[in-house]
């Protein structure tokens, strides 16, 4: 196994948990809506729509593998994230405590001004 194609299989594994979530979802409401019935196949948690979003799920992350031009896209963009100088930690935190920082002054500024146009209307409309 290469070296990003462990990251490629994670990634496609990930992609299918996320694709079978949202089908049984989409395809329980449409039958709740259709009024069509879902009857549960193992226990009150594993319903039809449960089995046909797994399935659909399951071929589809097949298909994308095998699929040629999408795996070596795939690869591809894992090749370009290994070669990302991510920042350190303490680069992190010191952009976090920033931002959090400069944050809280813009709201105050923005809440001063909310504040004296509401004044500025108030007089203008005599409430």
């Amino acid at each position: 196994m290469q070296g990003t194609e462990r990251y490629v299989i994670f990634a496609h594994l990930a992609l299918a948990l996320v694709v079978w979530v949202t089908l049984t979802r989409l395809l329980g409401g449409l039958a709740y809506l259709a009024n069509i019935p879902d009857p549960a196949l193992v226990g009150s948690g594993f319903a039809l729509s449960t089995l046909i979003g797994l399935v659909g799920a399951g071929v589809g992350t097949y298909f994308l593998y095998k699929h040629a031009t999408a795996h070596a896209f795939a690869n591809d963009v894992v090749a370009e994230l290994r070669k990302v100088t991510w920042p350190s930690q303490k680069e992190t935190q010191t952009a976090t405590i920033v931002v959090i920082i400069t944050s809280v002054i813009l709201a105050l500024v923005m809440g001063f001004f909310d504040l004296v146009w509401a004044q500025l209307t108030g007089l203008i409309y005599k409430t």
